[in-house]
């Protein structure tokens, strides 16, 4: 099979979790917050969905998941926690990915994965915060 990816992935630990949450209000400290206080946040704003990382990449974000569906990006934000580390990404921007299909169906729905999200426009900031949690991948 031949790779597609513009970047390479990296395995990430247990405890690095994706959260796609509706925007909400405590979080707007978070820089004031230790790193407890913002996952029990987290927790307890009952999220769209949240799934451990299983890889990541400067380009986008793999994650187990059971929802069938990821919420529109322009009602939800991503956060990325790691707890061992104490890091947390705040309102990362991001697309969800479509599926690829082989054949010329003309399909007018497109499907997008469930588990899968593409990383963009991503300031200075982000990249840096990023390239940190890249830095404590396994394997």
């Amino acid at each position: 099979m031949v790779e597609r990816r513009k970047h390479k992935r990296y395995p990430m630990p247990r405890g690095t979790f994706a959260i796609l949450r509706n925007s909400f209000d405590p979080l707007r400290n978070h820089t004031q917050m230790s790193i407890g206080e913002i996952a029990m946040v987290l927790y307890k704003s009952e999220p769209e969905a949240m799934g451990q990382v299983t890889n990541l990449s400067v380009g986008g974000i793999a994650f187990d998941s059971n929802t069938i569906g990821i919420p529109d990006a322009e009602n939800v934000q991503l956060d990325l926690l790691m707890t061992e580390q104490g890091i947390y990404l705040h309102n990362i921007p991001y697309a969800v990915v479509p599926i690829r299909t082989t054949g010329k169906r003309k399909k007018k729905t497109q499907e997008f994965r469930a588990n899968a999200l593409r990383f963009k426009r991503l300031d200075a900031e982000k990249k840096v915060q990023l390239r940190e949690m890249l830095a404590h991948h396994v394997g």
